[in-house]
């Protein structure tokens, strides 16, 4: 293929039809006419001989060639943007970049808050969580659809970065009232009682079981979830108790009848990690949102 023939409009149109599934959405995201769009994507199907994308329901979906493609032409334009950008160049109030995060749902209460309110006014600057559980993180952080990933395990891989950024405390919910918890829950009440927990998948990534395993301490988890959310709806109308970030838990306090009480027994403090692509690292709007989470979590967890 002649390298020349390639506008790099085309990728850059390529990349947002790519994330949003819809040729409308991706116009939507750049400002652009829907036609416009679909002509661009006809010169770039011509261009490199593949459909790129099919119909499916009421979006579309990559084909393998698009499916090969989207990582390099990631990778491409993120050091295109890194190589003609100044270090400092990065202003949140007029610099437009769409950011994608995967986190727990207990952080995004404590972290999202402070940040959209500084953002709320700007245009140029948009922010997307994704499901934690049917993402392909490794996947998407490589090729450039993901910027950052919040959990509580650190990264060993060599492409990524990962840095603490601090310890989460761990507390007990149970419904206003409960008949059979008075003041306290017991260690006792812990393991008979049944109690609300996220799906296994989830629980994985909470590193729970692993600490309770290792402290020979079980629970019976009589109903599972798959957000955090949830919890506190299903604890305040039932004799369900949960374990749950103690930030997360007096939040929920506020709007719904529960009581929030300490762990009967010693829970070491998780650590809470964010990851990102190393080729990332000298990307000043990139750099600009690891500054505001690390913030948000210093003040409010």
């Amino acid at each position: 293929m002649n390298l020349r023939k390639i506008d790099l409009n085309l990728l850059v149109i390529f990349d947002a039809i790519y994330s949003a599934g819809n040729i409308s959405h991706a116009a939507k995201s750049l400002g652009m006419s829907q036609p416009t769009i679909s002509n661009a994507l006809t010169r770039l199907r011509d261009t490199v001989g593949d459909p790129l994308f099919t119909r499916a329901g009421r979006g579309i979906e990559p084909t393998p060639k698009a499916i090969q493609m989207i990582g390099p032409v990631r990778e491409a334009l993120q050091m295109i943007q890194s190589g003609v950008s100044d270090a400092g160049s990065f202003d949140p109030a007029t610099t437009k970049r769409h950011f994608r995060m995967v986190l727990l749902d207990q952080l995004e209460p404590m972290l999202m808050p402070p940040i959209i309110r500084k953002i709320q006014d700007f245009k140029a600057i948009t922010l997307e969580t994704l499901h934690v559980w049917k993402t392909p993180v490794v996947e998407r952080l490589n090729d450039g659809s993901l910027d950052l990933l919040l959990s509580t395990y650190a990264s060993n891989l060599g492409d990524f970065n990962c840095t603490s950024l601090g310890r989460a405390e761990v507390a007990m919910i149970a419904r206003r009232g409960h008949p059979e918890i008075d003041g306290e829950v017991t260690i006792e009440q812990f393991q008979s009682l049944g109690h609300v927990a996220l799906v296994q998948e989830l629980r994985n990534l909470t590193r729970a079981d692993e600490l309770l395993r290792a402290m020979d301490i079980d629970r019976h988890i009589a109903y599972t979830v798959t957000k955090f959310w949830s919890f506190p709806y299903i604890v305040s109308q039932t004799d369900l108790i949960a374990m749950i970030p103690a930030e997360f838990a007096r939040l929920a306090a506020k709007n719904h009848p529960i009581e929030v009480y300490p762990m009967p027994f010693e829970m070491p403090k998780q650590k809470v990690y964010m990851t990102w692509k190393k080729n990332r690292d000298n990307d000043p709007g990139h750099r600009w949102l690891r500054e505001q989470i690390l913030a948000a979590f210093t003040d409010n967890m």
